[in-house]
Protein backbone atom coordinates (compact mmCIF):
# COMPACT_ATOMS: atom_id res chain seq x y z
CA UNK A 1 0.00 0.00 0.00
CA UNK A 2 1.34 3.56 -1.19
CA UNK A 3 0.19 6.46 0.68
CA UNK A 4 1.21 10.04 -1.29
CA UNK A 5 1.57 12.97 1.24
CA UNK A 6 1.20 16.26 -0.86
CA UNK A 7 1.47 19.14 0.51
CA UNK A 8 0.27 22.77 -0.67
CA UNK A 9 3.54 25.03 -1.16
CA UNK A 10 1.07 27.76 -1.85
CA UNK A 11 -2.90 28.32 -1.38
CA UNK A 12 -4.34 28.81 -4.58
CA UNK A 13 -6.80 31.87 -4.09
CA UNK A 14 -9.45 32.24 -6.78
CA UNK A 15 -10.21 36.09 -5.82
CA UNK A 16 -12.12 36.69 -8.49
CA UNK A 17 -14.62 38.80 -7.35
CA UNK A 18 -17.65 37.15 -7.53
CA UNK A 19 -19.96 37.46 -4.26
CA UNK A 20 -23.58 37.25 -3.51
CA UNK A 21 -24.19 40.71 -4.73
CA UNK A 22 -27.51 42.51 -4.77
CA UNK A 23 -29.38 39.69 -5.42
CA UNK A 24 -27.99 37.53 -1.77
CA UNK A 25 -28.70 40.49 -0.14
CA UNK A 26 -32.16 40.83 -1.27
CA UNK A 27 -33.01 37.20 -0.90
CA UNK A 28 -31.44 37.39 2.87
CA UNK A 29 -33.83 40.69 3.25
CA UNK A 30 -37.16 38.95 2.05
CA UNK A 31 -36.60 36.02 4.55
CA UNK A 32 -35.85 38.27 7.28
CA UNK A 33 -39.36 40.26 6.96
CA UNK A 34 -40.89 36.87 6.16
CA UNK A 35 -39.68 35.85 9.15
CA UNK A 36 -40.81 38.51 11.15
CA UNK A 37 -44.42 38.47 9.50
CA UNK A 38 -44.37 35.07 10.50
CA UNK A 39 -43.36 35.65 13.81
CA UNK A 40 -46.11 38.46 14.35
CA UNK A 41 -48.52 35.89 13.60
CA UNK A 42 -47.74 33.27 15.78
CA UNK A 43 -47.41 35.30 18.63
CA UNK A 44 -51.26 36.78 17.84
CA UNK A 45 -52.39 33.24 17.42
CA UNK A 46 -50.86 32.49 20.83
CA UNK A 47 -52.81 35.38 22.34
CA UNK A 48 -55.79 34.19 21.34
CA UNK A 49 -55.95 31.02 23.04
CA UNK A 50 -58.19 30.85 25.48
CA UNK A 51 -55.98 29.46 29.09
CA UNK A 52 -57.99 27.92 31.90
CA UNK A 53 -55.26 28.75 34.98
CA UNK A 54 -57.42 25.86 36.49
CA UNK A 55 -56.98 23.41 34.45
CA UNK A 56 -60.53 22.39 33.86
CA UNK A 57 -61.41 20.45 30.61
CA UNK A 58 -64.16 22.23 27.59
CA UNK A 59 -66.73 19.47 29.07
CA UNK A 60 -66.38 21.25 32.71
CA UNK A 61 -66.44 24.62 31.49
CA UNK A 62 -69.25 24.09 29.14
CA UNK A 63 -71.09 22.44 32.15
CA UNK A 64 -69.94 25.30 34.65
CA UNK A 65 -71.20 28.43 32.13
CA UNK A 66 -74.42 26.19 31.31
CA UNK A 67 -75.22 26.18 34.95
CA UNK A 68 -74.64 29.61 35.43
CA UNK A 69 -77.22 30.39 32.59
CA UNK A 70 -80.20 28.33 34.28
CA UNK A 71 -79.93 25.79 31.04
CA UNK A 72 -80.01 22.39 32.05
CA UNK A 73 -77.23 20.57 29.82
CA UNK A 74 -79.37 17.13 29.61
Amino acid sequence: MNVALVTATSTDVDDSGIGPGLLGFLVLLGLCVALFVLYRSLRRQLNRIDFDPQGRTDAERMRDESDREGNDPR
